[in-house]
């Protein structure tokens, strides 16, 4: 699966750009899991389904100023570059796009 490892992420927000590392992993059951560390924090997505071994979606829940928003996170892998959005859960919110690359 194209999709499993750590990636870097720019995550560009209506606050400008910000880090963030996304760790796609397969599981002991072969199911995929994987987590979101941004200045937000570190979130577990949940409910994740992989098309094919190149694109993802899932949901993850953020803390931002003492609140949770839930969001949807859905990318997609070309070789060691992954684009994608996030769309937090808000009829207000725009979808916010990142980009990365692999790790190492």
């Amino acid at each position: 699966m194209n999709l499993e490892g750590t990636w870097n992420l720019e995550v560009s927000t209506p606050f400008g750009k910000h880090p963030a590392t996304l760790v796609l992993a397969r599981g002991g059951d072969g199911s995929l899991t994987g987590n979101i560390d941004s200045r937000l924090g570190n979130a577990p997505l949940r409910d994740i389904s992989a098309a094919d071994g190149d694109s993802f979606d899932a949901t993850v829940a953020l803390d931002f100023q003492g609140r949770n928003y839930e969001a949807s996170i859905g990318g997609r892998a070309a070789g060691d570059q992954l684009d994608g959005t996030i769309k937090v859960k808000l009829p207000i919110a725009p979808p916010i796009k990142f980009t990365g690359t692999r790790a190492g």
